[in-house]
């Protein structure tokens, strides 16, 4: 890449590929410990080329992971990657990984809670963000600005303040 006056721009020329040795990964000046997944079906494994704009997004991206930030908003248009910018990373990081997609229909019960058909009785099963609190992995919120205002509320409380009462009385913190 290069900018105006056609010099190589930092982009492409301070970013290196993103590097797995011994236990760490490494974007630029960003360096990580790997996780070790308990359930390995978890972690993605997108189709991805890796491109000097995409690593240095990455490289922000593990920066900030790195400060303990409980949250990380990616905003961007329809279509550019987001969600496979942020799959790669959890790939390279060997981090379990669930999905929310949030719609206009989306509920409080259906954000803790899923439905589910057992041998012809319906059982209910934690949510993907309640599994996700629960065993310490990655929770990708995806179409957030879709969602009625007491489900963003929600989601609000449970990152400033770090727990979340369920409708069956358990608390998660």
């Amino acid at each position: 890449l290069r900018t105006t006056d056609g010099t190589d721009s930092p982009l492409a020329s301070e970013i290196s590929s993103p590097i797995v040795e011994s236990g760490m990964l490494t974007i630029g000046d960003a360096v990580a410990p790997l996780r070790t997944p308990e359930r390995p079906e978890l972690v993605p494994s997108p189709l991805f080329y890796d491109n000097p704009a995409h690593t240095k997004l990455m490289a922000d991206m593990l920066s900030t992971y790195m400060t303990g930030e409980k949250a990380m908003l990616v905003i961007g248009n329809q279509g550019v990657g987001k969600n496979k910018l942020v799959d790669r990373l959890l790939e390279l990081l060997s981090a379990e990984r669930e999905y929310v997609q949030l719609h206009r229909d989306t509920t409080l019960q259906s954000l803790t809670v899923l439905p589910l058909l057992d041998k012809g009785r319906v059982v209910y099963q934690d949510s993907p963000l309640v599994q996700a609190v629960e065993h310490g992995r990655i929770l990708v919120v995806d179409e957030a600005d879709k969602a009625p205002l007491e489900v963003v509320c929600l989601l609000k409380s449970l990152v400033e303040d770090g727990e979340m009462h369920l409708g069956d009385g358990r608390r998660i913190l």
